[in-house]
Protein backbone atom coordinates (compact mmCIF):
# COMPACT_ATOMS: atom_id res chain seq x y z
CA UNK A 1 0.00 0.00 0.00
CA UNK A 2 2.93 2.40 0.56
CA UNK A 3 3.46 3.01 -3.17
CA UNK A 4 -0.24 3.70 -3.68
CA UNK A 5 -0.28 6.04 -0.66
CA UNK A 6 2.73 7.91 -2.07
CA UNK A 7 0.99 8.23 -5.45
CA UNK A 8 -2.12 9.64 -3.80
CA UNK A 9 -0.02 12.05 -1.73
CA UNK A 10 1.75 13.26 -4.89
CA UNK A 11 -1.62 13.67 -6.62
CA UNK A 12 -2.93 15.70 -3.67
CA UNK A 13 0.07 18.03 -3.94
CA UNK A 14 -0.52 18.43 -7.68
CA UNK A 15 -4.16 19.34 -7.08
CA UNK A 16 -3.19 21.79 -4.35
CA UNK A 17 -0.72 23.48 -6.72
CA UNK A 18 -3.38 23.66 -9.44
CA UNK A 19 -5.88 25.21 -7.03
CA UNK A 20 -3.37 27.95 -6.22
CA UNK A 21 -2.70 28.56 -9.92
CA UNK A 22 -6.41 28.81 -10.67
CA UNK A 23 -6.90 31.21 -7.77
CA UNK A 24 -4.09 33.40 -9.17
CA UNK A 25 -5.73 33.34 -12.61
CA UNK A 26 -9.05 34.41 -11.13
CA UNK A 27 -7.29 37.38 -9.56
CA UNK A 28 -5.64 38.31 -12.88
CA UNK A 29 -8.97 38.17 -14.71
CA UNK A 30 -10.64 40.36 -12.08
CA UNK A 31 -7.80 42.88 -12.29
CA UNK A 32 -8.08 42.98 -16.11
CA UNK A 33 -11.83 43.59 -15.84
CA UNK A 34 -11.27 46.37 -13.33
CA UNK A 35 -8.60 47.99 -15.50
CA UNK A 36 -10.94 47.96 -18.49
CA UNK A 37 -13.80 49.42 -16.46
CA UNK A 38 -11.54 52.16 -15.05
CA UNK A 39 -10.37 53.15 -18.53
CA UNK A 40 -13.93 53.14 -19.78
CA UNK A 41 -14.93 55.55 -17.01
CA UNK A 42 -11.94 57.80 -17.67
CA UNK A 43 -12.66 58.00 -21.38
CA UNK A 44 -16.43 58.00 -21.18
CA UNK A 45 -16.53 56.16 -24.50
CA UNK A 46 -15.99 52.60 -25.65
CA UNK A 47 -14.72 49.95 -23.26
CA UNK A 48 -11.05 49.06 -23.29
CA UNK A 49 -11.44 46.04 -25.52
CA UNK A 50 -7.84 44.87 -25.09
CA UNK A 51 -8.23 44.52 -21.32
CA UNK A 52 -11.65 42.88 -21.66
CA UNK A 53 -10.33 40.46 -24.27
CA UNK A 54 -7.34 39.67 -22.05
CA UNK A 55 -9.73 38.95 -19.19
CA UNK A 56 -11.85 36.75 -21.45
CA UNK A 57 -8.77 34.83 -22.59
CA UNK A 58 -7.65 34.28 -18.99
CA UNK A 59 -11.12 33.08 -17.98
CA UNK A 60 -11.34 30.73 -20.96
CA UNK A 61 -7.96 29.20 -20.10
CA UNK A 62 -8.97 28.96 -16.44
CA UNK A 63 -12.18 27.15 -17.41
CA UNK A 64 -10.16 24.64 -19.45
CA UNK A 65 -7.76 24.03 -16.58
CA UNK A 66 -10.62 23.66 -14.09
CA UNK A 67 -12.11 20.91 -16.25
CA UNK A 68 -8.71 19.18 -16.36
CA UNK A 69 -8.45 19.50 -12.59
CA UNK A 70 -11.92 18.04 -12.17
CA UNK A 71 -10.79 15.03 -14.21
CA UNK A 72 -7.72 14.62 -12.01
CA UNK A 73 -9.89 14.77 -8.89
CA UNK A 74 -12.20 12.09 -10.28
CA UNK A 75 -9.18 9.93 -11.03
CA UNK A 76 -7.84 10.48 -7.51
CA UNK A 77 -11.26 9.56 -6.08
CA UNK A 78 -11.24 6.30 -8.04
CA UNK A 79 -7.74 5.53 -6.81
CA UNK A 80 -8.81 6.19 -3.21
CA UNK A 81 -11.83 3.92 -3.59
CA UNK A 82 -9.53 1.19 -4.89
CA UNK A 83 -7.12 1.78 -2.02
CA UNK A 84 -10.01 1.55 0.46
CA UNK A 85 -11.11 -1.77 -1.09
CA UNK A 86 -7.58 -3.14 -0.83
CA UNK A 87 -7.33 -2.02 2.80
CA UNK A 88 -10.62 -3.75 3.62
CA UNK A 89 -9.38 -6.92 1.95
CA UNK A 90 -6.10 -6.69 3.85
CA UNK A 91 -8.02 -6.16 7.11
CA UNK A 92 -10.09 -9.27 6.39
CA UNK A 93 -6.92 -11.30 5.85
CA UNK A 94 -5.49 -9.97 9.10
CA UNK A 95 -8.68 -11.00 10.92
CA UNK A 96 -8.34 -14.51 9.51
CA UNK A 97 -4.71 -14.56 10.58
CA UNK A 98 -5.70 -13.45 14.11
CA UNK A 99 -8.38 -16.13 14.30
CA UNK A 100 -5.88 -18.76 13.24
CA UNK A 101 -3.38 -17.56 15.84
CA UNK A 102 -6.04 -17.54 18.56
CA UNK A 103 -7.12 -21.05 17.58
CA UNK A 104 -3.51 -22.26 17.76
CA UNK A 105 -3.04 -20.61 21.17
CA UNK A 106 -6.26 -22.20 22.49
CA UNK A 107 -5.18 -25.55 21.18
CA UNK A 108 -1.86 -25.26 22.99
CA UNK A 109 -3.64 -24.14 26.17
CA UNK A 110 -5.75 -27.29 26.07
CA UNK A 111 -2.69 -29.54 25.83
CA UNK A 112 -1.36 -31.07 28.98
CA UNK A 113 2.09 -29.70 28.29
CA UNK A 114 3.47 -27.36 30.91
CA UNK A 115 6.58 -25.29 31.31
CA UNK A 116 7.94 -21.86 30.56
CA UNK A 117 8.53 -22.63 26.88
CA UNK A 118 4.93 -23.70 26.41
CA UNK A 119 3.61 -20.59 28.22
CA UNK A 120 5.83 -18.26 26.17
CA UNK A 121 4.63 -19.87 22.95
CA UNK A 122 0.97 -19.28 23.90
CA UNK A 123 1.73 -15.68 24.89
CA UNK A 124 3.54 -15.12 21.59
CA UNK A 125 0.56 -16.43 19.60
CA UNK A 126 -1.86 -14.24 21.58
CA UNK A 127 0.35 -11.17 21.02
CA UNK A 128 0.60 -11.84 17.30
CA UNK A 129 -3.17 -12.25 17.17
CA UNK A 130 -3.71 -8.96 19.00
CA UNK A 131 -1.27 -7.24 16.65
CA UNK A 132 -3.06 -8.61 13.59
CA UNK A 133 -6.43 -7.39 14.93
CA UNK A 134 -4.96 -3.97 15.71
CA UNK A 135 -3.54 -3.65 12.21
CA UNK A 136 -6.87 -4.81 10.78
CA UNK A 137 -8.65 -2.05 12.72
CA UNK A 138 -6.10 0.47 11.45
CA UNK A 139 -6.62 -0.73 7.89
CA UNK A 140 -10.38 -0.32 8.18
CA UNK A 141 -9.96 3.15 9.67
CA UNK A 142 -7.70 4.11 6.76
CA UNK A 143 -10.21 2.62 4.33
CA UNK A 144 -12.96 4.75 5.86
CA UNK A 145 -10.70 7.79 5.57
CA UNK A 146 -9.92 6.95 1.93
CA UNK A 147 -13.62 6.70 1.08
CA UNK A 148 -14.34 9.99 2.82
CA UNK A 149 -11.54 11.69 0.90
CA UNK A 150 -12.75 10.10 -2.34
CA UNK A 151 -16.19 11.58 -1.70
CA UNK A 152 -14.54 14.93 -1.01
CA UNK A 153 -12.52 14.68 -4.23
CA UNK A 154 -15.72 14.06 -6.21
CA UNK A 155 -17.44 16.98 -4.48
CA UNK A 156 -14.52 19.25 -5.38
CA UNK A 157 -14.54 17.92 -8.95
CA UNK A 158 -18.21 18.87 -9.24
CA UNK A 159 -17.37 22.34 -7.91
CA UNK A 160 -14.52 22.62 -10.41
CA UNK A 161 -16.91 21.85 -13.26
CA UNK A 162 -19.44 24.35 -11.95
CA UNK A 163 -16.69 26.98 -11.64
CA UNK A 164 -15.49 26.17 -15.17
CA UNK A 165 -19.00 26.76 -16.52
CA UNK A 166 -19.11 30.06 -14.61
CA UNK A 167 -15.71 31.07 -16.02
CA UNK A 168 -16.91 30.34 -19.56
CA UNK A 169 -19.98 32.50 -18.98
CA UNK A 170 -17.86 35.27 -17.49
CA UNK A 171 -15.41 35.10 -20.38
CA UNK A 172 -18.19 36.12 -22.74
CA UNK A 173 -20.15 38.50 -20.50
CA UNK A 174 -19.74 42.27 -20.47
CA UNK A 175 -18.80 43.22 -16.92
CA UNK A 176 -21.09 46.25 -16.77
CA UNK A 177 -24.27 45.40 -18.64
CA UNK A 178 -24.42 41.60 -18.72
CA UNK A 179 -24.59 41.60 -22.53
CA UNK A 180 -22.20 39.40 -24.48
CA UNK A 181 -18.72 40.79 -25.00
CA UNK A 182 -17.84 41.87 -28.51
CA UNK A 183 -15.40 39.10 -29.47
CA UNK A 184 -17.42 36.22 -28.06
CA UNK A 185 -20.70 37.78 -29.17
CA UNK A 186 -19.64 38.14 -32.80
CA UNK A 187 -18.52 34.51 -32.85
CA UNK A 188 -21.96 33.53 -31.56
CA UNK A 189 -23.57 35.75 -34.21
CA UNK A 190 -21.63 33.91 -36.90
CA UNK A 191 -22.90 30.58 -35.55
CA UNK A 192 -26.46 31.94 -35.59
CA UNK A 193 -25.99 33.01 -39.19
CA UNK A 194 -24.72 29.54 -40.11
CA UNK A 195 -27.69 27.95 -38.37
CA UNK A 196 -30.15 30.24 -40.15
CA UNK A 197 -28.67 29.33 -43.53
CA UNK A 198 -28.57 25.63 -42.67
CA UNK A 199 -32.19 25.50 -41.53
CA UNK A 200 -33.55 28.03 -43.98
CA UNK A 201 -34.93 30.19 -41.18
CA UNK A 202 -34.61 33.96 -41.04
CA UNK A 203 -32.30 36.11 -38.95
CA UNK A 204 -32.53 39.82 -38.23
CA UNK A 205 -29.65 41.92 -36.91
CA UNK A 206 -30.48 45.10 -35.00
CA UNK A 207 -27.87 47.80 -34.41
CA UNK A 208 -28.83 49.67 -31.22
CA UNK A 209 -27.45 53.03 -30.10
CA UNK A 210 -28.47 54.60 -26.78
CA UNK A 211 -29.41 58.20 -27.52
CA UNK A 212 -27.79 61.11 -25.66
CA UNK A 213 -25.65 58.96 -23.37
CA UNK A 214 -22.84 61.52 -23.51
CA UNK A 215 -25.11 64.30 -22.28
CA UNK A 216 -26.26 62.14 -19.36
CA UNK A 217 -22.63 61.41 -18.50
CA UNK A 218 -21.81 65.12 -18.67
CA UNK A 219 -24.83 66.21 -16.62
CA UNK A 220 -25.05 63.46 -13.99
CA UNK A 221 -21.73 61.62 -14.12
CA UNK A 222 -20.60 58.32 -15.57
CA UNK A 223 -22.30 56.28 -12.85
CA UNK A 224 -25.67 57.59 -14.12
CA UNK A 225 -24.64 56.66 -17.65
CA UNK A 226 -23.66 53.17 -16.47
CA UNK A 227 -27.02 52.77 -14.76
CA UNK A 228 -28.79 53.80 -17.95
CA UNK A 229 -26.83 51.27 -20.04
CA UNK A 230 -27.69 48.50 -17.57
CA UNK A 231 -31.35 49.52 -17.54
CA UNK A 232 -31.52 49.59 -21.34
CA UNK A 233 -30.05 46.09 -21.57
CA UNK A 234 -32.38 44.77 -18.86
CA UNK A 235 -35.43 46.22 -20.58
CA UNK A 236 -34.12 45.08 -23.94
CA UNK A 237 -33.86 41.50 -22.71
CA UNK A 238 -37.45 41.79 -21.50
CA UNK A 239 -38.50 42.12 -25.14
CA UNK A 240 -36.35 39.24 -26.32
CA UNK A 241 -36.33 35.49 -25.99
CA UNK A 242 -33.77 33.62 -23.89
CA UNK A 243 -31.87 32.51 -27.00
CA UNK A 244 -31.80 35.94 -28.69
CA UNK A 245 -28.33 37.50 -28.72
CA UNK A 246 -27.38 40.87 -27.20
CA UNK A 247 -23.78 41.99 -27.82
CA UNK A 248 -22.10 45.13 -26.52
CA UNK A 249 -20.08 46.53 -29.44
CA UNK A 250 -18.88 49.73 -27.80
CA UNK A 251 -19.71 52.22 -25.08
CA UNK A 252 -23.35 52.83 -26.03
CA UNK A 253 -23.67 50.56 -29.06
CA UNK A 254 -25.20 47.11 -29.01
CA UNK A 255 -26.07 44.47 -31.56
CA UNK A 256 -29.02 42.11 -31.29
CA UNK A 257 -29.53 38.95 -33.32
CA UNK A 258 -33.11 37.67 -33.55
CA UNK A 259 -33.62 34.28 -35.22
CA UNK A 260 -36.95 33.49 -36.92
CA UNK A 261 -38.15 37.09 -36.67
CA UNK A 262 -39.21 39.41 -39.51
CA UNK A 263 -37.95 43.00 -39.73
CA UNK A 264 -41.51 44.18 -39.02
CA UNK A 265 -41.67 42.13 -35.83
CA UNK A 266 -38.28 43.48 -34.77
CA UNK A 267 -39.44 47.06 -35.34
CA UNK A 268 -42.47 46.35 -33.16
CA UNK A 269 -40.30 45.10 -30.31
CA UNK A 270 -38.09 48.17 -30.33
CA UNK A 271 -41.04 50.52 -30.63
CA UNK A 272 -42.38 49.00 -27.44
CA UNK A 273 -38.94 49.25 -25.82
CA UNK A 274 -38.75 52.97 -26.65
CA UNK A 275 -42.24 53.51 -25.26
CA UNK A 276 -41.08 51.96 -21.97
CA UNK A 277 -37.91 54.06 -21.89
CA UNK A 278 -39.79 57.28 -22.56
CA UNK A 279 -42.30 56.58 -19.83
CA UNK A 280 -40.35 54.81 -17.11
CA UNK A 281 -36.56 55.03 -17.39
CA UNK A 282 -34.75 55.94 -14.19
CA UNK A 283 -32.78 58.73 -15.89
CA UNK A 284 -35.97 60.27 -17.29
CA UNK A 285 -37.32 60.03 -20.83
CA UNK A 286 -34.65 58.34 -22.98
CA UNK A 287 -34.67 56.36 -26.19
CA UNK A 288 -32.58 54.12 -28.42
CA UNK A 289 -32.01 54.42 -32.14
CA UNK A 290 -32.05 51.20 -34.14
CA UNK A 291 -31.09 49.96 -37.55
CA UNK A 292 -32.49 46.67 -38.73
CA UNK A 293 -31.04 44.38 -41.41
CA UNK A 294 -32.24 40.97 -42.51
CA UNK A 295 -29.57 38.36 -43.20
CA UNK A 296 -28.81 38.02 -46.89
CA UNK A 297 -27.29 35.15 -48.86
CA UNK A 298 -23.53 34.67 -48.48
CA UNK A 299 -23.36 37.70 -46.18
CA UNK A 300 -20.54 38.06 -43.64
CA UNK A 301 -20.81 39.21 -40.05
CA UNK A 302 -19.09 42.48 -40.94
CA UNK A 303 -21.39 43.33 -43.84
CA UNK A 304 -24.53 42.43 -41.89
CA UNK A 305 -23.49 44.73 -39.04
CA UNK A 306 -22.50 47.46 -41.52
CA UNK A 307 -25.91 47.31 -43.19
CA UNK A 308 -27.68 47.51 -39.83
CA UNK A 309 -25.48 50.47 -38.85
CA UNK A 310 -26.23 52.27 -42.13
CA UNK A 311 -29.92 51.67 -41.59
CA UNK A 312 -29.63 53.28 -38.14
CA UNK A 313 -27.99 56.38 -39.66
CA UNK A 314 -30.64 56.53 -42.38
CA UNK A 315 -33.39 56.21 -39.78
CA UNK A 316 -31.92 59.07 -37.75
CA UNK A 317 -31.59 61.21 -40.88
CA UNK A 318 -35.27 60.68 -41.57
CA UNK A 319 -36.02 61.83 -38.02
CA UNK A 320 -37.60 58.49 -37.02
Amino acid sequence: MSDRDQTLSDRDQTLSDRDQTLSDRDQLASEADQAAADLEHQRGTSPDLYSYERSAAIRSETARERLETAGLRDEAASRRDLAALERDQLAARRDLEAEALDARATELDQNDAVGDKHTLRVQELRARSAGARRRAAEDRARATEDRARAARDRELAARDREAAAHERRQAGTDELTGARRRGVGLEELEREMDRARRTGSGLVAVFVDVDDLKSINDRFGHSAGDELLCEVVDRLKGHMRSYDLVVRLGGDEFLCALPDVTPEEAHGRFDRLNAELRDGATAGPVSVSVGIAELGDEESVATLIERADRELLTSRARGS
